[in-house]
């Protein structure tokens, strides 16, 4: 999922019980923000598409279930526990595989995919690195393919900011830089076109939505 190697340790711990932890810290508003952008990225019949930073496989596995039998979808990410937890809940989805793998590398795919998917991966990235993963993701899509990106708001409003900020000093200290990071100048500059953001929760969080070509 990250290259921090405390993160990573931290995320390998928790991935049993991952989700039901941030489902009952945000009263249940985490599955439904993961389910809006899963919606956003509208999935269709028979289309491959990528999971970014796959974590649990949750999204993953609804992804699949839209695309179906004739569709294909793959999880990419660096926790061996995660993709552990992914393959256990949801191997018995034969259209869904989830790969152990460092982002910042190569995917190993090329103008291949639909679509691309990834939920609270971005802000975990180090800072350097988080241009590059964008031009990874644009160079696996196909032509007219579209990503959703769905994490907290990079350039959050000055009421949300403050709010935002606290839960990045208890929790998330080591990506603050993520409030300066111009993402949309980022996708811009990887070459993605046509990018649409929308605002969650009071701006804390968002979805965006941009497609290659």
């Amino acid at each position: 999922m990250i290259l921090n190697q405390h993160r990573i340790d931290f995320f390998g711990k928790s991935a049993p019980y991952y989700d039901t932890l941030l489902d009952l810290i945000s009263l249940g508003q985490y599955a439904k923000f993961l389910k809006r952008a899963v919606e956003t990225l509208a999935p269709r019949k028979g289309e491959r598409m990528l999971d970014l930073c796959s974590g649990t496989g949750r999204a993953a596995s609804w992804v699949a279930t839209a695309v179906g039998d004739k569709g294909e979808v793959v999880g990419l990410d660096i926790t061996e526990s995660m993709v552990k937890v992914a393959r256990e809940r949801y191997g018995g989805l034969k259209n869904l595989t989830f790969l152990q793998k460092d982002v910042t590398k190569p995917f190993g795919y090329e103008n291949y995919f639909d679509g691309i998917f990834t939920s609270f991966a971005i802000h975990e990235l180090p800072e350097k690195h988080r241009p590059g993963v964008l031009e990874k993701s644009y160079l696996a899509l196909r032509e007219g393919g579209r990503m959703v990106i769905a994490d907290f708001h990079p350039q959050v409003s000055e009421k949300s900011k403050i709010i935002s900020h606290i839960f990045f000093k208890l929790f998330e200290r080591g990506n603050l830089n993520f409030f300066s990071f111009d993402q949309n100048e980022m996708l811009r500059r990887a070459g993605f076109k046509r990018i649409e953001t929308f605002p969650v929760l009071a701006g804390m969080f968002q979805i965006t939505l941009t497609q290659k070509g």
